[in-house]
């Protein structure tokens, strides 16, 4: 059972009616691209021109890092806090402050994860093509639901097939399972291109007209089509 501080904690986030957009990518696995997928959403948003606040609620950094020292591209606003206590304060502040904000977590032990899910406006669970991910996949939704409930709101959540290999057998049977548990599954699917691990140390975007480029632009289609995510704006829509 939760502590009454971390209750407290999480609860506080609650509160709050976050005007913008604020997107969490959450899992109870590591190892399952939450980071990568965390900064190729939030680079393409502010390659967009949006106005994109990155937060890195993992004590590991690796999305800070990556925008702090390797992102190259158009303005992205970066912050890391891992501490629980501040980080509730912290959230409801950036959500006010961009037009979205994308929040990149650690694992379930991690009680920032619970903060960052229950402040989000949506949850985004990636799974890669294994039995622990499927099994971990399911009871991060079913703890997002229970989440969701304490707080008397409902918090949006969809599964995203991760580093998927198209013509394999074993791609195709961890969907078929998404499936069949009744997981909420995005249309959407990200491969296991070359590009999105180059994305970690190049700090570019996979470059336009690659297969990586138009899944992730598919993935970006649908989350503003589900009401997730902020449209471009007019200007450089135009």
């Amino acid at each position: 059972m939760m502590r009454m501080t971390q209750a407290v904690d999480v609860m506080r986030v609650a509160y709050y009616v976050i005007r913008m957009s604020v997107l969490t990518i959450a899992s109870r696995k590591g190892g399952c691209g939450k980071s990568t997928l965390a900064t190729a959403i939030a680079a393409s948003l502010a390659a967009d021109g949006l106005a994109v606040g990155l937060l890195d609620a993992d004590p590991n950094g690796g999305a800070h890092r990556w925008a702090t020292s390797i992102y190259d591209g158009p303005h992205l606003s970066a912050h890391a806090e891992p501490d629980k206590d501040r980080l509730a304060e912290l959230l409801p502040e950036l959500a006010e402050r961009y037009a979205v904000l994308i929040c990149d977590t650690a694992g379930f032990g991690n009680q920032s994860a619970t903060i960052c899910m229950v402040g989000a406006d949506a949850v985004l669970v990636p799974v890669t093509p294994n039995e622990s991910d499927v099994v971990e996949g399911r009871k991060t939704v079913a703890f997002i639901d229970g989440l969701a409930r304490s707080a008397r709101r409902e918090i949006p959540v969809r599964v995203l097939a991760n580093r998927i290999r198209r013509p394999t057998t074993l791609s195709r049977h961890m969907l078929s399972q998404l499936d069949a548990l009744a997981l909420p599954r995005l249309d959407a699917t990200l491969s296991d291109l070359v590009a999105f691990g180059e994305l970690s140390f190049s700090g570019a975007l996979p470059p336009h007209g690659s297969p990586a480029a138009a899944e992730l632009a598919a993935l970006i289609a649908e989350l503003r089509a589900l009401g997730w995510l902020p449209n471009v704006p007019a200007a450089e829509a135009a």
